[in-house]
């Protein structure tokens, strides 16, 4: 280059500097992808025809953590139920996912299965956020290792997290005296607080029904609602706010991708963003090779325990979800009646929803350990009261009055005979029940054995809150365990369809 362009290239730099000098101050531009990788409803830790299980979610949340930043999210309903988690209470659940790094949890009713305490026990074992805003102590305080909000810093956007649990789970789990506000209006003010707090994208991580999930979208009580408790899969954006939820038990994985455009001029800062959607079928996918190490451990421990025989069904059993919670079911009287003899009950009603392995056993099944807890999970225990005949038929009626729907309250009974006409309304669907061959007597008392989840008012049984406790909780024993016990005393049963349950 010759002395005189070397003089012409400078004045032109000079020339450049000059002009930028008098423009308004330069916008300040940049361009961040997030990726959000969900689950929800997972309990089974292991793999089932060869999708689903932790391994399997691990090795999904990994591959997109390679590509950048990535938050691994979940929408709750984990510590139960699941065959171990009858034994140890969840304990391998937190296990897992602190080796997995969760980046923000929050809990689902499933949580509570356990009860309250045990709940606080193992969140304290967490390593990884636990955020919920819904959720309070009585005295209005949060919950030990929890947080209300969360907002996290990434290269200059700043993703704000709250977190909400289903309303009715008081109704459908055992959270003591914990107590839950509601959702739709804790949402929209978090989503605000958030908003003026400087975070850019606000995620709701909830564990809410649909039509929760959908007025929190519509009211933009977040940028992101990633949900469960419905265990649907979805991916929904109509413009302004994206609703996910990854089905269950990490079979699919609903990975959101946003692109964050951010841009700063004048002291004014604009912001827009767009978002992708994956839905990762996990059958596709190789298991994460040192969470399978982990889920095979614990896989081992549980067959070590579990898989001993105990006696031999001469009937087919059914507990698929229809028939336990649609009508009289063999399994469930089978249930039933281990309940009642174990307790010493005139009858005894067990709820359908809480029957939940969903399966059939062929006739000449070899029953064993591992079947009863997974058909069991809850970790109930048989309570006996003492009812009256009028109280004992509000609890039937109760039982019979979302028949039609599926609900888990749908009672599987023994020591009775009970007509229904499930075309009449909820309130008049019991027709007649008989006891020992005669006809309830209102006035009467009679002992019902039942589970302590029914006993505390779940599922609706909130009548069974005003009985006479004869054996309560603390001095019970687990319904698993009794029917266990009641299957080896006798080596061979054939309990059927009887006719305990008559549909008009």
């Amino acid at each position: 280059m010759t002395a005189s362009s070397l003089r012409a290239a400078i004045l032109r730099t000079a020339a450049v500097l000059a002009l930028a000098a008098a423009l308004p101050a330069a916008a300040l531009a940049e361009t961040v992808t997030l990726r959000f990788v969900q689950t929800n409803d997972i309990d089974r830790m292991q793999e089932a025809k060869g999708r689903g299980g932790f391994a399997r979610v691990a090795a999904v949340v990994a591959a997109e953590r390679a590509k950048g930043p990535t938050f691994f999210v979940h929408s709750g309903d984990t510590l139960s139920p699941s065959l171990l988690s009858g034994i140890d209470h969840g304990a391998h659940i937190i296990d897992i996912l602190n080796q997995m790094g969760v980046d923000v949890m929050t809990p689902g009713n499933h949580e509570f299965d356990f009860g309250k305490a045990n709940f606080e026990t193992q969140i304290a074992a967490a390593k990884f956020p636990v955020v919920t805003s819904n959720m309070r102590e009585p005295d209005g305080s949060q919950p030990p290792n929890t947080s209300d909000t969360r907002i996290v810093d990434v290269e200059g956007i700043k993703v704000g997290f709250y977190g909400l649990t289903t309303e009715d789970t008081p109704v459908v789990s055992s959270p003591g005296d914990m107590v839950f506000a509601s959702s739709i209006e804790t949402g929209r003010a978090r989503a605000k607080a958030l908003r003026e707090a400087g975070a850019d994208l606000v995620v709701a991580v909830v564990h809410t029904p649909l039509a929760v999930d959908i007025a929190l979208a519509r009211g933009h009580a977040g940028d992101l609602v990633l949900s469960g408790h419905d265990e649907h899969l979805l991916a929904f954006y109509d413009g302004k706010t994206v609703l996910t939820e990854s089905g269950s038990q990490g079979d699919s994985v609903v990975v959101t991708t946003v692109t964050v455009d951010k841009s700063e001029k004048d002291g004014k800062t604009s912001l827009s963003w767009t978002p992708h959607f994956d839905i990762v079928d996990t059958a596709t996918v190789t298991p994460d090779p040192a969470i399978a190490a982990v889920v095979k451990t614990y896989q081992d421990k549980l067959d070590a325990e579990l898989k001993v025989d105990i006696g031999t069904s001469e009937t087919a059993l059914d507990s698929r979800r229809a028939t336990v919670r649609g009508e009289e079911a063999a399994i469930g009287n089978l249930f039933a009646d281990a309940m009642r003899a174990a307790v010493g009950a005139d009858v005894a009603i067990t709820n359908g929803g809480g029957i939940r392995a969903d399966r059939e056993y062929p006739a000449g099944t070899v029953l064993t350990r591992a079947d009863i807890f997974a058909e069991l999970p809850f970790g109930n225990k048989t309570v006996k009261l003492e009812v009256p005949g009028a109280l004992l038929k509000d609890a039937l009626v109760n039982g019979f009055s979302q028949a039609d729907m599926g609900a888990g309250r749908f009672p599987q009974v023994s020591g009775m005979v009970v007509t229904v006409d499930l075309a009449k309304k909820p309130s008049e669907r019991v027709v007649s029940v008989t006891i020992g061959g005669k006809p309830l007597d209102p006035a009467a008392t009679y002992t019902l054995a039942t589970n302590d989840f029914m006993a505390g008012g779940g599922d609706g049984y909130a009548m069974l809150r005003d009985a006479k406790v004869l054996l309560g909780p603390i001095d019970a024993q687990l319904m698993a365990s009794q029917v266990i016990d009641y299957v080896a005393a006798q080596k061979t049963i054939a309990p059927k369809v009887e006719g305990r349950i008559v549909q008009n």
